[in-house]
């Protein structure tokens, strides 16, 4: 692809800084992400993590043209949202096109009539490459595709209408044609923990571009600590500084160039993807900034958090971790009561169910509430089973339905139990349907910063009119980070407490670390402003705490807005004061009976009963009278 690019790509002026014939002596690092691209090479994944500036959609582009005059078939070219996608096409895809005869002769004009060049789709002799964004789950949807390009990947919604990520959506187009096709992913790097690009550059062979010193010829990766102030590397072999004057001669290629050194290092070679990273440090002689300017932008960083993003982004091209909050798991461990699981201790008078549904299992959690919203986790467990077969729910409606014993020796059972379902959602609706009067509630976990911790409720069902169904199933939305920010908090100021000072969350003893790694699994980004997770971390623990927390709050339960006299009542229900009282009264059944105690017994009791007031009778109803007109 490389050589086809030399012979016939242009580059338009509209958007090129040298405008003219394409030369990859330029930016000699490309060839081979170029050529692993082309139809001869047996690599069908291709990934490259870049800063800006170093001819990654580029790179994109030629494979594009490549296509179209030399593999003709089904491709898709992905970018962040349409809008992005349709001033793409309008300002580097048809310009490209109006300036090379090579393409022009196979796309007509545009607009034309049966020209099949529009905005959005380039057709071509035995294929067609359709521009699609990966905020629109219906552009990704289309006819199988062989060549499929990922531009920016890393700036993808991680879920597009409740069907997955676009990329891994868009990938599935791929599976009709197995080990004959090819896809490219190219992005800059976003927030570390959370960002594609780099997941994908890390499952690939993860390549590094080597250059030679000019003093010593040992080859080495430029790194940005071996850049000085004033813009010049340190050798890490013999330790002499390398001016820019020499990078040139630097970049230029092993193999193709007769005295070029650089090359192509991969980490794990035996990786079927091929994955690059390359950074600004490598941007041709005038295509890029310069060295000397990397090193003021570096300065610049070094006290501003957000420019520090900014430089780690699109300059080293790297995900960037910053200063953020989390809470340690042996920590949170540590603060740990003396009871056991399914034991409910004292001030613990609400109890909420939440359900995480997985592949292969059932997540399920008993969390209770009670005055100041404070939490006490009461049991959490996992039970085996299919999703997708009805039986295997049955257990988890059997696990609710068992009552457990609280410190006075009343059974309480969870009053509400919330099921998520953002997976499984047929089955999940299924469940809770007819189930919806018994308490249970389907829950989605919305992403958005700035939802409420939780919404009215959605009504997904219609009958058969197609008309909304007052009667069938309710979905309540989940404002996830809202909830997370509010309890997380409250774990961190829980580890603040001076001795004597009451927690807002209480652990049963017998809990295992796990547990708290997948309370504590998430990470707030100070500068991202969002909640992120380390990729092949569970979460489960944390997901159930939101969505039992979430209904707590909610409009059938409201203990956010509950009074002392409603805890007050509550409390007389589930932890009864006479208990204790008349406990000493009893005698023993060791000993015999003492009458004297007996009779001063009955007369406790009968002066309690006579001080309880009386309720009121219940009155009849007025009749109503007149007729219907009446009282319309």
């Amino acid at each position: 692809m490389s050589q086809w690019a030399d012979e016939h790509r242009m580059l338009p002026r509209e958007a090129a800084s040298e405008p003219g014939q394409w030369r990859t002596s330029r930016m000699p690092f490309l060839r081979a992400i170029m050529d692993d691209l082309s139809v001869h090479s047996p690599v069908t994944e291709v990934g490259l993590k870049k800063s800006t500036q170093v001819g990654g959609t580029e790179v994109a582009l030629n494979f594009l043209c490549y296509v179209i005059d030399h593999a003709p078939g089904p491709g898709m070219y992905v970018l962040p949202t349409l809008p992005v996608a349709r001033n793409f096409s309008e300002q580097r895809v048809q310009p490209m096109i109006d300036l090379m005869p090579v393409l022009a002769s196979k796309i007509g004009a545009k607009r034309s009539r049966d020209s099949g060049n529009t905005t959005l789709m380039k057709k071509f002799p035995a294929g067609f490459w359709t521009l699609a964004g990966a905020n629109s789950a219906n552009s990704l949807a289309s006819m199988p595709i062989k060549w499929l390009v990922l531009d920016e990947l890393a700036k993808y919604p991680s879920d597009v209408d409740d069907q997955g990520d676009a990329g891994t959506q868009a990938v599935r187009r791929t599976s009709s044609f197995t080990t004959r096709k090819k896809i490219f992913r190219v992005s800059s790097p976003t927030i570390k923990d959370a960002c594609a690009i780099s997941d994908d550059y890390e499952s690939g062979s993860m390549g590094t571009y080597h250059v030679p010193c000019p003093h010593c010829l040992q080859r080495q990766v430029l790194e940005i600590d071996q850049l000085t102030d004033d813009g010049q590397f340190v050798c890490t072999s013999c330790g002499k500084l390398i001016d820019e004057k020499h990078k040139a001669w630097m970049l230029r290629e092993r193999g193709h160039s007769e005295d070029g050194l650089a090359e192509w290092v991969h980490q794990h070679p035996e990786r079927k993807k091929r994955t690059y990273h390359v950074w600004a440090a490598y941007a041709g002689v005038g295509l890029g900034y310069t060295w000397r300017e990397i090193a003021e932008l570096r300065k610049e960083a070094r006290d501003n958090p957000e420019k520090q993003v900014t430089f780690h982004n699109t300059i080293l091209g790297e995900a960037y971790e910053g200063a953020s909050q989390r809470v340690e798991a042996a920590e949170v461990q540590q603060r740990a009561g003396k009871w056991l699981r399914r034991t409910i201790p004292r001030g613990c008078l609400v109890l909420i169910g939440s359900v995480d549904v997985q592949a292969n299992r059932f997540s399920l959690a008993v969390w209770g509430f009670g005055r100041g919203e404070s939490a006490w986790m009461i049991d959490t467990v996992e039970l085996p089973g299919d999703p997708t077969r009805k039986e295997d729910w049955r257990q988890v409606e059997d696990y609710f339905t068992q009552p457990i014993i609280n410190a006075c020796g009343i059974a309480m059972r969870a009053e509400r139990v919330a099921v998520d379902s953002g997976n499984w959602t047929k089955e999940v609706y299924d469940f809770v349907r007819p189930r919806q009067p018994q308490g249970y509630i389907a829950v989605k976990g919305m992403r958005m910063q700035d939802h409420p911790l939780i919404a009215r409720p959605k009504k997904d069902d219609s009958t058969k009119r197609g008309k909304v169904d007052k009667r069938g199933i309710k979905r309540w939305n989940v404002g996830v980070s809202t909830a997370k920010t509010t309890l997380m908090q409250r774990l961190m100021k829980d580890g603040e407490l001076q001795p004597g000072q009451y927690p807002r969350f209480h652990f049963p003893a017998d809990l295992e670390l796990d547990f708290y790694k997948q309370l504590t699994a998430e990470r707030f980004d100070l500068i991202a402003k969002r909640w992120i997770l380390a990729k092949g971390v569970r979460n489960e623990e944390l997901d159930k705490l939101v969505y039992a927390y979430a209904i707590a709050c909610s409009p059938m339960v409201r203990i956010h807005v509950m009074r002392e006299a409603d805890w007050a009542s509550l409390e007389a229900k589930l932890e009864p004061v006479n208990d204790d009282l008349f406990a000493a009264s009893r005698p023993s059944a060791a000993a015999p009976s003492d009458p004297s105690a007996t009779d001063i017994a009955r007369s406790s009791a009968a002066s309690l009963a006579a001080a309880q007031p009386t309720p009121p009778k219940p009155q009849p109803a007025a009749r109503r009278r007149g007729g219907f007109a009446t009282n319309w």
